[in-house]
């Protein structure tokens, strides 16, 4: 249950870094802080750049 919640929790973060894009930030440095995010809270979804 626990990587479930996690994988829900980066999704809604990837969202929000998404938003971030649209206000000026590379997708590339996005990219790495959702990959660090993942790695910290177990996630193991796979989603798209």
């Amino acid at each position: 249950m626990a990587a479930l919640n996690a994988n829900v929790d980066l999704c809604g973060i990837r969202n929000l870094l998404l938003c971030l894009e649209q206000n000026g930030f590379s997708r590339q440095e996005l990219n790495k802080v959702l990959a660090r995010i993942a790695a910290q809270t177990g996630a193991d979804i796979i989603l798209p750049t």
